[in-house]
C-alpha cells in the first residue's frame, strides 16, 4: 500500500490597502487606491509539499485582477497599484511546485479614497482526493469474490467516516474514488463478499494519509503468510475385555481385563435386571484404574431375575469406550 505523508501549514495573508492614483474604473465610488499585500507563513513543518506561490484574485463587480507573490523564506509580499475605490472580494490560494492549490482563503476589503485599510486572510488546507484500489489476489478462491465494502475511519470518529458498499470489480480491482477528504491520517478496512452477500474475508486495519489539495492513491491487497498445522489425535480408550461376574447373596463380584492401549483412567460397571431396562448411571459404580474389579450391591427385590453386566473404560479427559461384551448371571 502506498501513500504520501500528510502535513499541516497555516498561512496568514495581511493586506494593506492604501489610496493612490486611478486605474480601474468600475461603476462604483469615485477615486482609486493601492493594495500592499504581505503573506506570512506561520510554520512550515517537514513535508512532502510546501507552498511556493500565493495567487491572489481580486474581484469587484465585473472586474477581476490577478496577482502572484512568490513564497520566500516562509513569507511573501507585494504591492497592487491603482485599485478603484470600492468593495473588493479577495481569494488567496497557496500553490506548491506541482501547481496544486494546497491552501486557500477568502476575505472582503473596502478600498477607501486616500486611506489605508489593513486586512488579514487565514488560509486553510484544501481538501484532498482519494482513490482506493482493492485487489483480491491471493484469496484462496478469488473467483468467488463478487463485491467489496471499504470502511474509512479517523482516530476520533466513533463510527466509519465514509462507507463504500457493494463495489463491483473493474479490471481485477475493486475501486472507489472520492473527494472532500480533510488532510489527516485515516484507517480503513476491507470486506470481501460472495454473490449472496456473505462475508468471505475481513481485513486488518491499514492506514493512509491525505495531504492538502493532493490526490492520494491507495493500493491494497491481502497480506499473505504461511500456516503450520500440527494435528494430535485424542484417542478414546478401548473396551474392557474378559468380563466375569460371580453372585454371592446380594453382592456381585465383577472383574475384567484392562484395554491394551493403556488409556483407561477409570472404569464404570453398569447392570440391569431386565432386557426392558436400559443401562443408567443410577445402576452403576465407578472404579479408578489400575483396579480391574468391583463389588456391587444388588437389590434384594430383584431376586429371581437375570442380571446383565457391562463395563466401560474412561480416559482422563472423560472420553468413554464402547461397552464390553454383556455378561448375564442368574440372581437367586
Amino acid at each position: 500500500m502506498k501513500w504520501r505523508p500528510t502535513f499541516g501549514l497555516c498561512l496568514v495573508v495581511t493586506l494593506a490597502i492604501a489610496g493612490a492614483g486611478c486605474a480601474l474604473r468600475p461603476p462604483v465610488a469615485a477615486g482609486s487606491g493601492s493594495m500592499v499585500v504581505a503573506a506570512a507563513i506561520r510554520s512550515v513543518p517537514s513535508a512532502s509539499s510546501a507552498p511556493e506561490l500565493i495567487v491572489l484574485t481580486l474581484s469587484m463587480g465585473g472586474f477581476t485582477l490577478k496577482h502572484e507573490m512568490p513564497v520566500d523564506g516562509g513569507a511573501a509580499s507585494g504591492a497592487i497599484q491603482s485599485l478603484a475605490a470600492g468593495n473588493w472580494l479577495i481569494d488567496a490560494v497557496a500553490v506548491d511546485s506541482d501547481g496544486d492549490a494546497i491552501y486557500a482563503g477568502r476575505a472582503k476589503a473596502q478600498v477607501k479614497r486616500d486611506s489605508v485599510t489593513p486586512i488579514s486572510i487565514t488560509l486553510r488546507a484544501v481538501e484532498g482526493r482519494v482513490r482506493i484500489q482493492v485487489s483480491a489476489a491471493g484469496i484462496a478462491d478469488t473467483a468467488t469474490v463478487h463485491s467489496a465494502d471499504i470502511f474509512v475511519y479517523y482516530a476520533s470518529s466513533s463510527s466509519a467516516y465514509r462507507s463504500y458498499k457493494d463495489i463491483c470489480e473493474q479490471d481485477g480491482y475493486f475501486i472507489v474514488e472520492d473527494t472532500g477528504y480533510p488532510p489527516r491520517s485515516y484507517d480503513f478496512r476491507v470486506v470481501l463478499k460472495a454473490e449472496d452477500g456473505s462475508v468471505l474475508y475481513e481485513s486488518e486495519y491499514a492506514s493512509f494519509g491525505v495531504c492538502p489539495g493532493k490526490f492520494t492513491d491507495v493500493t491494497w491487497s491481502p497480506g499473505l503468510g504461511g500456516l503450520q498445522i500440527d494435528v494430535e489425535f485424542l484417542m478414546a480408550p478401548g473396551a474392557p475385555g474378559n468380563v466375569c461376574v460371580g453372585v454371592d447373596g446380594t453382592q456381585a463380584a465383577v472383574s475384567w481385563t484392562a484395554p491394551p492401549d493403556g488409556l483407561a483412567a477409570s472404569y464404570r460397571v453398569y447392570w440391569r435386571y431386565s432386557l426392558f431396562d436400559r443401562y443408567t448411571t443410577s445402576r452403576s459404580q465407578q472404579v479408578e484404574a489400575a483396579a480391574t474389579s468391583a463389588l456391587v450391591s444388588l437389590s434384594s427385590q430383584q431376586r429371581g431375575s437375570t442380571v446383565h453386566f457391562v463395563v466401560v473404560a474412561r480416559d482422563s479427559s472423560g472420553q468413554e469406550s464402547l461397552r464390553s461384551s454383556e455378561v448375564a448371571v442368574e440372581y437367586r
